[in-house]
């Protein structure tokens, strides 16, 4: 187990039918080479990660989330030595690791598409990294090569068991192999092939090559995007589970916030290559940094409305107007008759009776879950802002209703309109 911490850190790649880039110092600002800048050389470059600051407490989950394209995968394939760090430094434990190529960095990697070797068997997949490992031990310590017991070991594996031979490292290794596979309740399918098990069977068992080498980080990259939704919620809560109890460092990517969510110790938000906020799963839902993470961070979105400032005390809109809490009056008292968004989540709508501090909206979508019900509505006043509202099961609401929903003003964010930043940040 092992801190990890990531500096300053710059990844370029060159834009297509561009030259090589010449890594680009940490400290540099401003990055950005442009086609127009570079005509002469016919150079220019692509920054994927700009400025990238992090640090990953030992035993942490960490989650890396944000949509397509962000970086968040390319964060990771740095980290793990599979790409080349443009600018800024890579630390695992006390060390940094730029130039340590990936198979000396003692960490494991478990990929989306399990990666899995087809030809060996399960327990063959999940032996063969410490198979790995112990070959390049016994080269440092002058063991190598051990041909005869390496070539037997080969040559009888797939005999039967009473005729195989088994020299004392492949006796650990078995134990080891088995103690994983029974942790993942994988034990009864060590003798088939990748091809004869399911998308779940196939997660577990890379995750078991994963753990059965006990590194010092793990680096999960969206493994289970490929499962159904029942198989997603149970793996989850079986990935969580074991990471609680190896203790070892979890950098996990997906584009799923409600696994990020449900497994963060915390979150790292990625929006075109920067972290747009770091905190623990409540703090980004309660307290969004930006208009990206409060719009990102929960289902359905967060919903937003313009409104202009009358005062320190009271906003507007053309349909209603709402009286502040004190809580928000010493931030809204540095926007007088200016505007600002004011951001809603579904659930802190509730239906109301006629009022002045009220939305009229119009139902256009009803959708019945069961236990709760979702109501897509635009504004009587403005017909073009739409909203989404979750609501009790109990209120029986039709397609073209009219209803009027109150607002809970102490749930409401304030974001400022040209930044976008919160403006209750410090």
């Amino acid at each position: 187990m092992a801190k990890v911490v990531v500096e300053s850190l710059y990844k370029s790649f060159p834009s297509r039918g561009g030259s090589s880039v010449s890594p680009i110092p940490p400290n540099k600002e401003n990055i950005t080479v442009t086609a127009s800048e570079s005509k002469d050389n016919k150079s220019s470059q692509v920054n994927v990660l700009r400025s990238i600051n992090l640090a990953i407490e030992d035993g942490e989950f960490m989650v890396l989330v944000g949509p397509s394209g962000c970086g968040k995968s390319t964060l990771l394939r740095l980290i793990a030595g599979l790409e080349e760090v443009t600018g800024g430094n890579i630390l695992i434990g006390d060390r940094v690791v730029n130039q340590i190529p990936s198979k000396a960095r003692d960490i494991a990697m478990v990929f989306q598409s399990y990666a899995l070797y087809p030809h060996l068997s399960v327990y063959d997949n999940i032996a063969f990294g410490l198979r790995r490992m112990n070959l390049a031990q016994d080269r440092i310590q002058g063991k190598y090569p051990q041909w005869l017991e390496n070539a037997l070991t080969g040559l009888t594996r797939k005999l039967p068991k009473g005729l195989r031979y088994r020299s004392e490292q492949e006796k650990k290794i078995e134990q080891q192999v088995r103690e994983v596979a029974t942790r993942l309740q994988i034990d009864l399918l060590l003798d088939r092939l990748p091809k004869e098990l399911s998308g779940g069977q196939k997660q577990r068992v890379a995750l078991g090559r994963a753990i059965a080498r006990n590194p010092q980080v793990f680096l999960m990259d969206e493994p289970l995007s490929n499962l159904d939704a029942k198989l997603r919620a149970e793996t989850r809560s079986q990935i969580v589970k074991l990471q609680r109890q190896l203790g070892i460092t979890t950098i996990y990517v997906t584009h799923d916030q409600t696994e990020a969510m449900t497994m963060g110790d915390r979150i790292a938000v990625m929006y075109q290559g920067e972290i747009q906020q770091l905190a623990k799963p409540l703090e980004l839902y309660n307290h969004p940094a930006n208009r990206f993470v409060a719009e990102f961070i929960g289902s359905p979105p967060m919903n937003f409305i313009k409104i202009e400032v009358e005062s320190a005390k009271l906003v507007t809109h053309a349909q209603f107007q709402l009286n502040l809490s004190e809580y928000w009056q010493p931030f809204v008292s540095f926007y007088p008759g200016r505007s600002l968004l004011m951001g809603i989540r579904s659930e802190h709508f509730t239906v109301s009776t006629a009022s002045p501090a009220n939305l009229e909206v119009i139902v256009d979508l009803v959708e019945a879950l069961g236990n709760e019900t979702y109501l897509l509505v635009h504004l009587v006043a403005d017909p073009e802002l739409t909203l989404q509202v979750r609501m009790s099961p109990d209120h029986t609401v039709q397609r073209g209703d009219t209803v009027w929903l109150a607002i809970a003003i102490d749930k409401v964010h304030f974001f400022d309109v040209k930044t976008e930043k919160a403006i209750n940040l410090d």
